[in-house]
């Protein structure tokens, strides 16, 4: 497989058409958006709030820089942290999905390894033998415009995100195994994603190690690679709207589950602050995939014939409160009483 300049085949749009912003700052702003293709992701419906957007803009205008066109050399890759599911995988998948760009996720863990990354020979049925099989970031760097999304790059030992230091700079893939040098492709990018900072925790903003088992901390000379981003989850009235959009939950509902989501996430993140350091960290929280489903089940359940004060709590228990402690539960039902006005038990 030969790289393929694909760059020239794209179409220029204003920031706030591709993004549906209504920010000022992106007023003249222009971006390229490609020919999707069967490594875009299909995202339909995505807010990007403005300092999120403002950053990824910057990520790919660095990406897209021509070779010394700053006499220091500028970082093109980009770190996003933050709360486990408050959106940071959708948020590049709809960056992708808006400016067509391909997409390739390596979902990573504990047990990555540099062969998982980069590939290795696979036995592909008794006719073919022993065949080369390219990992993610080969594949990615032979896609022109591509982008490499290495999902929970904290969770990789420090060694094996070190055998990445040279993409991240750019350089050239070198194959020992089958003596092939690949270039990377014109317009690629990388991004990864994690629920720390990268040092073992989330720098006062939420969410330490100690709750997301097997996170590392990682080199620095890996984190010196990447600009940084931290994402957190909707505000009250994002949800809201969220929710009525994507579940079509009527306007008291969607008040209600943004409210129960926005107490329980400032509990979670409250008392994280330096639970990586020193302290027992808050086990619970309700990322944004759960109210949606929470919403969804809720629904449902009331099609079922369900009473709508029974539905709200048996939904909220199948999504995600069964997985709570019993005190956390208790806590939570209680507040979510207090918000419906109820005297609703556990």
């Amino acid at each position: 497989m030969e790289n393929i300049d694909t760059s020239t085949q794209h179409e220029v749009k204003t920031v706030k058409e591709v993004f549906d912003t209504t920010s000022p700052f992106f007023e003249q702003m222009k971006i390229k958006v490609f020919p999707a293709t069967s490594h875009t992701p299909v995202v339909r419906h995505f807010k990007f709030k403005e300092s999120s957007l403002t950053r990824l803009m910057l990520w790919a205008a660095a990406a897209n820089l021509p070779a010394g066109f700053f006499g220091a050399e500028m970082k093109r890759n980009m770190y996003t942290y933050g709360p486990s599911g408050c959106g940071k995988t959708r948020l590049v998948e709809a960056f992708a999905s808006r400016t067509g760009r391909p997409m390739f996720r390596e979902q990573c863990s504990k047990e990555t390894t540099l062969s998982d990354l980069f590939g290795s020979w696979k036995l592909c049925g008794k006719d073919q033998g022993m065949k080369w099989v390219y990992g993610k970031v080969c594949q990615w760097a032979k896609t022109p415009n591509a982008i490499l999304l290495l999902d929970e790059w904290d969770q990789v030992p420090a060694d094996v995100a070190m055998g990445l230091n040279g993409v991240l700079d750019g350089a050239p893939i070198h194959l020992d195994q089958t003596d092939e040098i690949i270039k990377i492709a014109p317009g690629c990018m990388i991004m990864a994603t994690g629920n720390t900072n990268g040092r073992g925790s989330a720098g006062g903003q939420g969410g330490s190690a100690a709750i997301y088992k097997g996170t590392q901390k990682m080199n620095f000379a890996n984190q010196d690679r990447f600009n940084v981003m931290f994402e957190t989850y909707l505000t009250e009235e994002e949800e809201i709207d969220l929710l009525k959009s994507e579940t079509r939950a009527n306007p008291l509902a969607a008040k209600a589950m943004a409210s129960l989501a926005a107490k329980i996430r400032a509990n979670f993140i409250g008392l994280n602050e330096d639970a990586g350091a020193n302290g027992m960290a808050f086990q619970f929280t309700i990322t944004t995939r759960n109210v949606l489903n929470w919403s969804m089940n809720f629904s449902l359940l009331t099609q079922m014939g369900k009473r709508p004060e029974d539905a709200y709590v048996e939904a909220l228990r199948m999504t995600v409160l069964d997985f709570a402690s019993k005190d956390e539960a208790s806590a939570i039902l209680a507040t979510w009483s207090t918000i419906m006005g109820t005297t609703s038990q556990p």
